[in-house]
């Protein structure tokens, strides 16, 4: 394939995907709060999450700390669960705690996982741009179907467990043990889904990971929008109720 069609392929499966998973998760935000365009903001600041991810990697590796292709397990290990899924899923909060989540019609737990998504599909998207190029076409669609939905599924769990510790805890302790726990647990899940990939080639393993993960988000989800249509339908019975009668 000559390098110019080559390049418009990459391009044109990457935004494909990109906006297929956008139509998705903007499903899930049937009463959205917020206006359309700011999933295009956190899409836009997923792909900033990515530069500075690349960055941190880049520079690990000038200064000689970091090896990116190990050729043990033992540091294939200590590279996914002390550096990529921590440096990936650190960045991507960084940007949603410093802006995302400040916008004001950020308002119900279900907008955690939807600005999360679509600010992990940003990062996943210009990923896919970056390492696409230098794969077998069989990969790059491979690729370009599972790195999205990966992404997705691991910042669900923290784009959830901040969501509703900011907005139905306390401020306190607790609540900050819940945001910094998924937070954790998103970034390790992060690293053992690249060890298994990575080490050991457990596409079966790592494909049941996806699945499990994909059920609950599919779950939580579902139980969130239909908390925010009940609540909806009860204020707008009670608006009505006391409106008062015109003549």
């Amino acid at each position: 394939m000559e390098p110019i069609a080559h390049r418009w392929l990459i391009l044109g499966l990457v935004a494909g995907s990109a906006v297929f998973w956008l139509l998705y998760i903007e499903s899930k935000d049937r009463l959205r709060t917020g206006p359309a365009y700011h999933l295009i903001g956190a899409f836009t600041l997923g792909a900033g999450a990515a530069v500075v991810a690349l960055g941190v990697f880049i520079s690990l590796e000038a200064l000689g700390g970091l090896n990116l292709q190990p050729t043990d397990r033992r540091g294939l290990a200590f590279l996914c669960f002390g550096f990529i899924g921590p440096v990936e899923e650190g960045t991507k909060v960084l940007f949603a705690w410093l802006i995302v989540f400040k916008w004001r019609e950020f308002a119900e737990p279900i907008d955690g996982f939807v600005h999360a998504a679509a600010l992990s599909l940003g990062f996943a998207s210009l990923e896919n741009l970056l390492h696409l190029p230098g794969l077998p076409l069989t990969e790059q669609i491979a690729r370009t179907l599972t790195l999205p939905i990966t992404h997705t599924l691991f910042a669900a769990l923290w784009g959830f467990g901040i969501a509703h510790a900011r907005m139905r805890m306390r401020p306190g302790p607790a609540s900050w043990a819940l945001q910094f726990g998924c937070i954790f647990a998103a970034a390790m899940l992060h690293g053992l889904y690249d060890f298994l990939l990575m080490g050991w080639q457990a596409t079966f393993v790592t494909s049941a990971m996806v699945l499990v993960l994909w059920v609950f988000v599919i779950l939580r989800a579902r139980k969130l929008v239909h908390a925010r249509q009940t609540r909806t339908q009860e204020a707008q019975a009670l608006t009505g109720k006391f409106a008062p009668v015109r003549a």
